[in-house]
């Protein structure tokens, strides 16, 4: 399959940069001289433009223009998640250190968050996730809450393997998982995950929000994950059926 017209302009751009056709601090041709060279609308040239962006090869301001900031990307953790399935390889590929393991009784600010009952008695593990290939930060630092029997269910396994806590449940109990609902939103990266994310406190991140039910409907499991905004890109496919 061809690559999509944004995505060749963009790896060709890139190739450009690293060719050293531009030079740090200099301002590349405008949007419309590079739509012109292109032969694509601005929309097109603009999409191309926010994967160098990600990148952080270049930063982009009204009235200035889009300047280079750097000849080699930030390492990018990326996932595509459009399944169960797909979300357990990922925790196949990213390997799992964890932090601290404890109870915790679910306040009204961490119900609103998980979903969780409030009062409710949880155990907590934190743990980071890194991709063997990139040893320079973790992928994420999550938090996630299990029920106090599940996770003593686990306990043995949490060090030493890296398949997805839900899937080490199933293992161990047999309860499988049904659907996970999934929520993202923008946060400030809080300092106890910054230095795992090899970030500054308060520093663009994404919060995803995973929550696991059951084959009966029970919600049985509530991760909370972190990552770096500028070295991290979810990427989600929409089809038409």
């Amino acid at each position: 399959m061809a690559k999509p017209r944004y995505v060749a302009i963009a790896d060709d751009l890139m190739g450009r940069v690293a060719a050293g056709q531009w030079t740090v601090g200099e301002l590349l041709p405008t949007e419309t001289e590079l739509a012109l060279e292109y032969g694509v609308s601005r929309e097109t040239l603009r999409r191309a433009l926010q994967r160098l962006e990600l990148g952080g090869l270049i930063s982009r301001h009204k009235a200035v223009g889009t300047r280079l900031e750097r000849v080699t990307p930030f390492a990018q953790f990326t996932t595509k998640l459009g399944s169960i399935e797909e979300l357990a390889q990922y925790g196949e590929a990213a390997v799992r250190h964890v932090l601290s393991v404890e109870p915790v009784t679910v306040d009204a600010a961490l119900s609103a968050i998980t979903g969780l009952a409030e009062g409710s008695r949880q155990v907590c593990v934190t743990a980071t996730r890194r991709d063997p290939a990139r040893p320079e930060g973790a992928a994420s630092w999550a938090r996630v809450y299990l029920r106090p029997d599940d996770a003593a269910a686990i306990a043995a396994d949490l060090g030493k393997n890296t398949r997805l806590i839900a899937d080490l449940i199933e293992a161990r109990t047999g309860r499988a998982v049904e659907r996970v609902v999934q929520q993202v939103r923008a946060v400030s990266v809080p300092p106890e995950a910054a230095a795992h994310l090899g970030v500054k406190p308060g520093g663009p991140g994404l919060e995803f929000v995973r929550r696991y039910y059951d084959t009966a409907g029970v919600l049985f499991e509530v991760a909370v994950s972190t990552h770096a905004g500028n070295h991290f890109v979810h990427e989600t496919i929409l089809s038409r059926k």
